[in-house]
């Protein structure tokens, strides 16, 4: 009888620890998103040259010219703050005349300020200020922002709010394998991502909600 309980038991811990592996294989390819490589100069150039043209038609407020930089395929997630915890909504196009969320406008501001490819600022809630100012896109191997991720866990633990595979398709479709993107400057900031399909590099994120600490 004792040898029968220490087989079951035996064979309950190997099942056990098989699992526990599995998850912590399975969390390391979650957190490992794929990036793509920045050493070549044509890959530079065109991230480069997406970034720019979005910053120059988000300030400009042109909608022809930012709605070409967003993939048809898989539309833009606008992340904004209506109350204490962050949220965002997937739309096809951007409207400046007609603001995600409705009473927050899209805002403008003069930049003069050279695109680096360098770590990224982080904005200080204590000092009310950015860590350094300038417009800067991430590009260093293994870094990755996943805050629509991050705002879909939040909801369905909450709130909740449904976060079903199809959710997490649509989301990973959106920010695996993309970059920040934060211009940040005293007064003002724009923040996004952009990310490469087969069909060229998009846009994919704008975040509004980052880089306040109002509620």
């Amino acid at each position: 009888m004792k040898k029968n309980i220490l087989y079951f038991l035996s064979i309950g811990l190997l099942l056990f620890a098989s699992c526990n592996n599995s998850k912590k294989s399975d969390k390391q390819q979650q957190d490992s998103i794929p990036q793509v490589s920045m050493n070549n100069p044509e890959e530079i150039q065109q991230i480069s040259e997406v970034i720019s043209r979005f910053a120059r038609a988000y300030l400009s407020q042109d909608n022809d010219k930012i709605n070409a930089l967003i993939n048809p395929e898989t539309g833009i997630a606008i992340i904004h703050r209506p109350g204490v915890a962050d949220t965002y909504n997937i739309v096809d196009s951007i409207d400046f005349k007609n603001p995600v969320p409705a009473h927050y406008a899209y805002e403008t501001f003069q930049n003069d300020q050279v695109l680096t490819f360098a770590p990224i600022p982080e904005f200080d809630c204590g000092k009310d200020k950015w860590t350094k100012i300038g417009f800067f896109c991430d590009t260093t191997a293994g870094t990755t922002h996943k805050p629509l991720e991050t705002i879909a866990k939040f909801l369905a633990e909450f709130e909740e709010v449904k976060f079903d595979e199809a959710k997490k398709k649509e989301i990973e479709a959106l920010e695996n394998g993309a970059y920040r993107v934060i211009l940040a400057q005293e007064k003002n900031s724009l923040i996004f991502h952009v990310k490469k399909f087969k069909n060229g590099w998009f846009v994919t994120i704008l975040d509004r909600a980052y880089g306040s600490c109002d509620a």
